[in-house]
């Protein structure tokens, strides 16, 4: 596969599945094949089980090769942060393996103002005792890992096991990793729904022909909400748009990964740095945004100034798609190969100006180039790793709120465990299906 430096992969020629897939029976059958897919094939394999991932479009074409490509611990959910912490080792150990830009820099979180210091400052005091390396820095140590920065911040967090990669290569490492493992990965070829027999996973049934399984996990990012409702199955996931930039080279830069609300960096291997706005992100109001406005009301209340909501054509653009989409229905995927929208410029813009305006060392950088992805996203912020009660053999693994690709390697690792029943009970709990209590259970 090709990568453009924009951050997204260089789209090919559809390569459809070959004669030899239609009729053959798999142990597990995955619909998508995102960081999250392929390392829950990777698993699988490793435990003997025969297994084939089919994507619509491009294998990591859309958020996982989007990404800021940041391995991080410090902000993460207690209930993700073993995930973060478990994919440190398998990061680490996927690059002696291969050579995707895996940088163990640390990430520094600074704050503004006293009610960012304090938030952080909580989650810190949570997070102790959990096995992190994070910890309070004090103004000498931030000087000395951002001394090319005039600003002043109330406070800050570092944690110097965390890390910076490439993600597009990363996604390359991994798709190779994966087929060399013997897994088959079918890319243009559309899952157009989950064949149920008896009451049980039988298959599923792609746009050019069935497939047999016995077991069918749906890692299938914003996609996976349409494709659960074929099956009548209702998914509380919405879509939030971020826009990413990238500069050109920068001598003499930070090291560290950085996250503030002005600006978010990564220095990258060619020189330049990633640059993101972690309170830019961008939702059209939908159908799904009423129906489960209750659902995720309490959540955007806390941190509504993390994103910006609009109303448009897209509300209506979305109740025509919708109705295409269903039980006893084509389901036309193949329709929607890939979400690829148009970043956000303006903001993007503000934001290396910012960064230009508190670290004099960026006023020669110019923008490289720009991208923006479509992030999956649940109204806790926690993803579904989940076996679904109705249909035995069905499993989901969506809704990684943005965090998805750090966490990606020990997500892959547990569901893999979740499918083949032996994953301790209180890792998996917090990713139930049944914690939003919309399907009957």
């Amino acid at each position: 596969m090709q990568f453009k430096q924009d951050g997204k992969r260089q789209p090919v020629p559809y390569d459809m599945t070959s004669p030899q897939n239609l009729g053959q029976h798999y142990d597990v059958a995955i619909a998508g094949a995102g960081i999250i897919g392929l390392a829950t094939a990777l698993f699988l394999r490793e435990r003997g089980l025969s297994v084939v991932v089919f994507d619509k479009g491009e294998a990591a074409y859309e958020q996982s090769s989007r990404n800021w490509g940041w391995m991080r611990t410090i902000s993460q959910d207690m209930a993700e942060l073993s995930l973060a912490l478990d994919s440190r080792p398998l990061w680490r150990q996927w690059a002696r393996e291969g050579d995707f830009g895996f940088r163990p820099c640390g990430l520094l979180s600074v704050a503004a103002d006293a009610g960012e210091w304090s938030g952080l400052r909580g989650w810190l005091d949570q997070a102790t005792g959990r096995g992190l390396d994070a910890r309070m820095a004090e103004a000498d140590e931030v000087a000395r890992l951002l001394p090319q920065f005039r600003r002043r911040w109330a406070g800050a967090v570092f944690a110097p096991g965390d890390a910076g990669i490439e993600p597009d290569q990363a996604m390359n490492f991994l798709e190779s990793k994966v087929r060399q493992a013997g897994v088959d990965i079918v890319t243009g070829n559309a899952v157009r729904r989950i064949d149920i027999r008896g009451g049980t996973v039988a298959g599923v049934e792609t746009e050019t022909g069935f497939v047999a399984a016995g077991k069918v996990v749906v890692a299938a990012g914003v996609w996976s909400r349409w494709l659960c409702a074929t099956l009548g199955i209702v998914l509380p996931q919405l879509r939030v748009i971020a826009s990413v930039l990238r500069t050109t080279p920068v001598d003499g830069g930070p090291d560290v990964n950085l996250a503030s609300t002005r600006y978010c960096l990564r220095r990258r291997r060619d020189g330049g740095y990633t640059v993101a706005r972690r309170n830019s992100s961008l939702t059209h109001v939908t159908p799904d945004s009423l129906r489960f406005m209750r659902q995720y009301l309490p959540n955007y209340l806390r941190q509504k100034q993390l994103l910006r909501v609009r109303m448009g054509m897209d509300f209506f653009r979305e109740l025509r798609l919708e109705r295409r989409f269903g039980p006893g229905r084509p389901n036309p995927f193949e329709d929607f190969r890939t979400c690829d929208p148009v970043p956000d410029t303006e903001t993007l813009k503000e934001t290396l100006d910012h960064l230009k305006e508190d670290a004099p060392v960026f006023r020669s950088a110019r923008i490289a180039a720009s991208w923006a992805g479509t992030i999956d996203v649940l109204p806790d912020a926690l993803p579904v790793l989940s076996p679904v009660a109705r249909y035995p053999g069905l499993f989901l693994a969506t809704g990684f709120s943005a965090h998805g690709f750090g966490i990606g390697p020990a997500a892959g690792r547990l569901m893999a465990d979740i499918v083949t029943d032996t994953a301790p009970t209180a890792s998996a709990a917090p990713f139930r299906l049944e914690r939003f209590h919309l399907n009957g259970d």
